[in-house]
């Protein structure tokens, strides 16, 4: 069936692009906006519409459609007219035109949900829904990359492997919830002990996991662990009731005991084990004997 749309039908086309949810922006060869539909770009310029973080690269991309004709699709934070931030998805593209030069259009449209829907998936994936610290995932692909940068040039790196020392007690005396409580604020002291190139990973439970990096002695191991657990030492307000407990934490070199994150692990967690059975509240190196 044939579907041509009848004379006059350009005020049809200009008020389906006008109320469209999608933006829509033209420019001629020169760079200068043909059309700038409402819907985003709200009739401003494309770099007033795009969020500084990502403005340099979409304005490059237009730049290259106008003037090489090279289409692109890009995702990016868009800046609404009323200054909202919304994610965007963007398709680039040429209009041919008979007898001149073919006119740049960019679509955009609004895909914050899906975005916000993906976000929220990958933190399920790779964060602890407790404390919102990476889970294990997330530090198995950290501690393998950081291995592999540390065998290329020649870097140390340690596994700090910590338990809190009786929180059972704490489960038992106060309930799941005040152990919960308990365990938020653990892991937002151990967030602030540690330096800017290391990561903290709950591992499950009460136990904790600190890979360090950018270290050239054992003594800074133990100035690290001594901060950790300096912080974690201080008394924890839980409703009013002042809270105390102490930590364990076992150490493990790279590569001096192990050249993978599974034996690492687990010999930090031998020497954690071993701190233990020491009378708790201490810093061990994994040893072989």
């Amino acid at each position: 069936m044939d579907k041509r749309i009848d004379p006059g039908s350009d005020s049809r086309l200009q008020a389906a692009v006008e109320h469209s949810p999608d933006g829509l922006l033209i420019i001629d060869p020169a760079g200068i906006p043909v059309y700038a539909s409402p819907a985003i770009f709200g009739g401003r310029p494309a770099e007033q519409c795009l969020h500084e973080r990502d403005r340099d690269r979409i304005v490059e991309a237009l730049h290259r459609l106008r003037t090489c004709l090279e289409p692109f699709e890009a995702e990016f934070l868009a800046v609404l007219p009323d200054g909202r931030e919304i994610w965007a998805e963007g398709r680039g593209y040429p209009v041919p035109l008979a007898g001149v030069p073919a006119l740049a259009a960019f679509s955009v449209r609004d895909v914050t949900r899906r975005k916000e829907q993906e976000l929220q998936l990958t933190r399920l994936a790779y964060y602890d829904v407790l404390t919102g610290l990476p889970n294990r995932r997330l530090f198995h692909d950290r501690f393998t990359q950081s291995l592999i940068a540390a065998r290329r040039y020649q870097r140390k790196l340690a596994v700090l492997y910590l338990d809190l020392d009786d929180f059972k007690k704490i489960n038992d005396c106060f309930g799941h919830s005040a152990g919960d409580e308990l365990l938020v604020m653990a892991a937002a002291r151990l967030t602030h002990s540690i330096r800017e190139p290391d990561t903290v990973c709950r591992m499950g439970g009460d136990e904790f996991v600190v890979l360090l990096q950018h270290f050239e002695e054992r003594d800074d191991i133990v100035k690290i662990a001594r901060r950790i657990a300096d912080a974690l030492n201080q008394p924890f307000d839980l409703s009013g009731r002042q809270i105390n407990f102490s930590t364990s934490i076992g150490a493990a070199l790279f590569p001096e005991h192990g050249s993978d994150d599974t034996t690492l692990l687990n010999k930090a967690d031998m020497a954690m084990y071993a701190a233990k059975r020491q009378g708790k509240n201490a810093l061990m190196f994994y040893s072989e004997s």
